[in-house]
């Protein structure tokens, strides 16, 4: 059995032999805050809680055992690579990870499971990490590349090790080539860091995380999103749903996002200045608090697609941050951020940067409504469907 409820401190009790018996194998065990002992699995914290890592010896009959005196432990960090850098991309001339044809009149075709690349670099002290032999201990994760570490440490990080005992055994734990058809193993340990606990908050554990267009892999665990090894637009937003609790919503896409979510605006426009226009062209003010809410999902029409590469007829989705100073305050405008998946992996982008743009505003129904409006919704395709709840005010003039 692999190491579960017991601590690492338990294993000291076994006789010698069997703990410096040669070792099967090795993997990283983790305690997040609050957890009494040493786990298999991934780690969740907010960012600046701790986080322990260390490593135990995979024995014979499937036992484990603590690491004998002398071994030395080197430790690694597994990332992703935002997009592809040594492999040919599965659609020539865009880099994008894509499990389906990305852009033109074949756009969503599925093409297959896209190859993630993977880096493995020494883990060594620096903001949020502290080495110490055997023991890792993180209270964020940041990537390697200055330019992708702009999230104040939300995101999620994989660790491994290398092992060598007194003998100059080397043992490895699951790492940067443990890879099936989805992307780097599960076996491969993973520490989460969300910035909140909502799902905004839960969503910013996707940092990190690689835009997979159509990504796939089962409607719930063996998804490629709940894995942490891809996801798309819609794909992140149910999985930071998932994540934070929400584990009856399954995976889809943007059009079968009324599944479980309402609409409560109505098609709106947002120009190239990010000013909010109603389907008129009358300047709408939707109001923080009443019209839109942190949390509520935005669903995208580009409307700037001279050569029809999106055919679909809503091409993307977010989850909206917050009124974010640099606006208007306490409306929607432009300057507000948007929580949403690009090349680059997830991202706060603010709206000015998705213009020109048609929008609707979704929001995600509590777990029983949910559950009673799933089935009635089965069918829906294409653009998001209107509720028939009531929608608060939107103003315009």
């Amino acid at each position: 059995m692999r190491l579960a409820a017991a601590s690492v401190c338990a294993l000291l009790a076994w006789a010698p032999a069997v703990a410096l018996a040669a070792p099967t194998g090795a993997h990283v065990v983790l305690r997040g805050p609050g957890e009494p002992a040493f786990h298999d699995g991934p780690a969740n914290a907010r960012v600046g809680e701790l986080v322990e890592a260390t490593v135990v010896l995979d024995a014979p009959r499937g036992r484990t055992a603590p690491l004998p005196d002398g071994a030395r432990v080197e430790w690694h960090h597994v990332e992703a690579r935002p997009m592809h850098v040594s492999l040919p991309p599965q659609n020539p001339g865009n880099a994008t990870y894509s499990n389906s044809v990305l852009l033109g009149p074949h756009h969503g075709d599925w093409i297959g499971f896209d190859t993630i690349e993977y880096d493995d670099r020494p883990l060594v002290r620096g903001p949020g990490i502290e080495v110490d032999g055997a023991t890792a201990r993180v209270r964020a994760a940041h990537p390697s590349d200055a330019q992708l570490d702009a999230h104040g440490g939300a995101g999620s990080l994989w660790l491994s090790a290398v092992i060598t005992l007194a003998d100059g055994t080397v043992v490895r734990t699951p790492g940067v080539t443990d890879v099936d058809r989805l992307g780097l193993s599960s076996r491969v340990a993973r520490v989460s860091f969300r910035d909140g606990d909502d799902f905004v908050g839960w969503l910013g554990t996707y940092f990190g995380v690689p835009d997979v267009f159509g990504s796939s892999g089962g409607p719930g665990s063996t998804h490629q999103a709940d894995r942490y090894v891809g996801a798309d637009c819609a794909d992140s937003m149910v999985g930071g749903l998932r994540a934070s609790g929400r584990r009856e919503l399954t995976y889809g896409s943007v059009s079968s996002l009324p599944q479980i979510a309402d609409e409560v605006s109505g098609v709106l426009a947002i120009d190239r200045q990010g000013v909010v226009r109603d389907e008129a062209g009358n300047e709408a003010h939707v109001r923080w608090g009443d019209g839109v809410r942190r949390g509520d999902l935005l669903v995208i029409d580009y409307t700037d697609d001279p050569n029809g590469d999106l055919p679909r007829a809503w091409d993307h989705v977010g989850a909206l941050v917050g009124d974010a100073p640099g606006g208007v305050r306490g409306e929607l405008d432009g300057a507000d951020l948007l929580r949403n998946m690009e090349p680059r992996g997830l991202w706060d982008d603010p709206l000015l940067s998705q213009t020109p743009m048609r929008v609707r505003i979704l929001r995600v129904r509590p777990p029983h409504a949910a559950r009673r409006s799933a089935h009635a919704l089965r069918t829906t395709s294409g653009a998001p469907g209107r509720s028939t709840s009531a929608r608060p005010s939107v103003e315009s003039r």
